[in-house]
């Protein structure tokens, strides 16, 4: 707070001088205030030219499948021991394809960073506990999954 004060002292006028509320380190609080100001303007700056690279899941490797696994004949327990553990599970049908529901479990890898994501997908189907097949799809423009048929 700025003030001036005047005060009488036996008949006579004093004029006292303006104080300043100085910030507990010493500096006032305007200078403290534009301290933070162009400290926050140094951060965005910073932050906005800083690239954040996210990672998530695991690669799945298609042709693991194919030199590991004989369709219809491996069993989800070899599937597991290729792959590793599903990052989900759960049952799909394709009605020109089949009857009834198959287990599927699904395998997922992404890429991103403040501009743009990048994923593959990996769908491994069972029948009655036996490898079935799969379909996979990426959007991630290096390393797609390649297929030996």
């Amino acid at each position: 707070m700025q003030g001036a004060f005047t005060l009488r002292q036996g008949g006579q006028k004093m004029k006292k001088k303006p104080f300043v509320h100085n910030h507990p380190c010493g500096r006032s609080k305007k200078v403290v205030g534009s301290y933070l100001l162009v400290m926050a303007i140094l951060i965005s700056i910073t932050l906005s030219a800083c690239s954040i690279d996210i990672r998530a899941g695991r690669r799945p490797d298609v042709q693991l499948l194919e030199k590991n696994l004989r369709l219809r004949e491996s069993t989800s327990a070899e599937v597991l021991r290729v792959l590793g553990e599903p990052f989900g599970r759960g049952k799909a049908m394709i009605p020109v394809l089949q009857s009834t529901p198959k287990e599927l479990w699904s395998y997922y890898y992404e890429e991103a960073s403040m501009k743009d994501a990048r994923r593959i997908f990996l769908f491994v189907f069972f029948d009655q506990d036996r490898y079935d097949g799969y379909m996979w799809f990426s959007s991630l423009p290096k390393d797609l999954p390649k297929t030996g048929k």
